[in-house]
C-alpha cells in the first residue's frame, strides 16, 4: 500500500522535474544559438568596418592628382 501511495505522490513531481529539465535544455540550446549569432554578427560588422576604414584611407591618397614638381 505504501508503494502505491509513494508512486501516486511522486509521479507529478517526476513529471514536473522532467518538464523543468526539458525547459532548461531548451533555454541552454537557444542561448548557445544566440551567442553564436551574436559572435557571427560581430565579426561581420567588424569586417565591414575594417573595409570601410580601408576605403577611407585609400580615398584620401591623391592617386588622381598630378605629381608635385
Amino acid at each position: 500500500m505504501f508503494e502505491i501511495l509513494l508512486l501516486i505522490y511522486l509521479f507529478p513531481i517526476m513529471v514536473i522535474a522532467m518538464l523543468l529539465v526539458k525547459l532548461a535544455i531548451w533555454i541552454v540550446r537557444n542561448l548557445f544559438k544566440f551567442v553564436l549569432w551574436l559572435v557571427r554578427t560581430l565579426f561581420v560588422l567588424l569586417g565591414k568596418g575594417l573595409l570601410l576604414a580601408f576605403a577611407f584611407v585609400v580615398a584620401k591618397k591623391p592617386f588622381n592628382h598630378p605629381p608635385d614638381r
